[in-house]
């Protein structure tokens, strides 16, 4: 061998480590970092699909809470406020006379429930009506679509009806027991 061969062969070894050292010691850190960076993107991209998903579901909310309100206060009208009761029972009572019956109220009873229990405050009535069967059909109908702002958020909780007898009766005259729950605020 002589000696430009020797000094080629030594040329390219020494190539040959500095080619093997800059691969050790520069593409395969930059390798492991592009993989880091491109594990961080991926990441990144999840991050962001599920903040848009939250973003387009809280204006879906949004539009749809818009949607509702309306409803909300209507329902919330729905409700007898508790300083109106007594507008409500002369409204009974006013009904009660348009459509021909006798209204008395036996019992008057507010109930607030208990932390343990499910339901709403309501007042309770017990009331007693006499007259004809048309008369006692017309004051339910009435009760439902009550004159008073709508208060249609009560229950008829019990009915009873009994036919009355006696000489200073009329014939077909009723006597009436309603018991009726209207729910208050």
């Amino acid at each position: 061998m002589n000696n430009s061969q020797k000094k080629l062969i030594g040329s390219l070894g020494i190539a040959l480590v500095i080619l093997v050292l800059f691969v050790y010691f520069i593409i395969f850190p930059l390798v492991g970092k592009i993989k880091e960076s491109s594990q961080k993107y991926l990441i990144n991209q999840e991050i962001l699909a599920q903040l848009d998903q939250k973003e387009f579901l809280f204006n879906d909310l949004g539009k749809s809470y818009q949607e509702k309100q309306d409803q909300l206060s209507m329902i919330e009208g729905t409700f007898l406020k508790q300083k109106e009761t007594v507008g409500f029972i002369s409204d009974l009572e006013e009904i009660a006379q348009r459509t021909g019956n006798v209204f008395e109220i036996k019992t008057a009873q507010s109930h607030t429930p208990r932390d343990d229990q499910t339901g709403g405050n309501f007042l309770s009535l017990n009331i007693s009506l006499w007259g004809d069967f048309n008369g006692l059909l017309e004051f339910l109908a009435n009760l439902e679509d009550s004159p008073y702002p709508p208060y249609r958020l009560l229950e008829i909780d019990s009915l009873s009806i009994h036919r009355l007898e006696g000489d200073d009766v009329k014939d077909g005259d009723l006597e009436t027991f309603l018991g009726i729950k209207i729910y208050i605020q």
